[in-house]
């Protein structure tokens, strides 16, 4: 998903995640998820019930999604034995830690979150929300505080997990040329509405609104048609 700021994307995610203010105006007609169409009468939305098992979130910062003053092995073991306690032993983690190609794992987890690099805790979380189980992924700009090379690597990643556990995935960003290399379907926001959805064809995207096509022509290295 792709948007300039203030165009609705993170709003989308609260949205999802059932965290908007509740004294905000919103308007919505329908959507579906998991299977089932909720409109905008239906008071069956139990977004305690998703929030963390069925949608996870992968946030923009990853400082944001560590207690700083818990060692990392404090809280993965909570976490998992809450939410999948498939993992939630000390050699399971270590082993996960190892798979999202953690340099040093042991001394990862005796770790506190402020002794981890920017990318080192990026890739917790998104061990973390593959491995919830959570079917629906929310990566709200989870690059966006790290450096080219490390964010490349996050996002590979993240894109190679999803596929392999069967996940689905909202990525969220500003940054066009990382869309257009790991997503299979753009939607471009503008306004809080939705200027068009792209699906990629022959490794080319096609976009035919005026927004869309104005943001593909800023960088002539995407792989678009006119």
């Amino acid at each position: 998903m792709i948007g300039e700021s203030g165009s609705g994307k993170t709003t989308l995610v609260h949205f999802l995640l059932g965290l908007l203010n509740e004294t905000l105006l919103t308007t919505w007609n329908s959507f579906r998820l998991f299977g089932e169409i909720f409109d905008s009468n239906s008071s069956s939305i139990k977004w305690a019930d998703f929030r963390g098992r069925r949608i996870s979130l992968i946030p923009q910062s990853s400082g944001s999604g560590f207690h700083p003053y818990r060692t990392v092995a404090s809280q993965l073991l909570e976490y998992f034995s809450l939410i999948n306690p498939k993992y939630s032993s000390r050699e399971a983690c270590i082993q996960l830690f190892r798979s999202v190609g953690l340099s040093d794992p042991e001394s990862a987890w005796l770790s506190y979150p402020h002794q981890l690099s920017g990318g080192e805790k990026q890739r917790i979380l998104v061990l973390l929300s593959v491995y919830s189980g959570a079917e629906l992924i929310l990566a709200d700009e989870p690059t966006s505080a790290l450096d080219p090379i490390t964010g490349v690597g996050i996002l590979t990643l993240l894109t190679k997990l999803v596929r392999e556990n069967n996940r689905s995935l909202v990525f969220i960003s500003h940054d066009l040329g990382s869309v257009t290399d790991f997503a299979d379907i753009i939607t471009v926001l503008k306004g809080g509405r939705i200027a068009e959805t792209l699906i990629r064809e022959n490794r080319l995207w096609s976009p035919k609104s005026e927004y869309a096509r104005k943001l593909f022509e800023i960088d002539s290295s995407l792989p678009y048609t006119a």
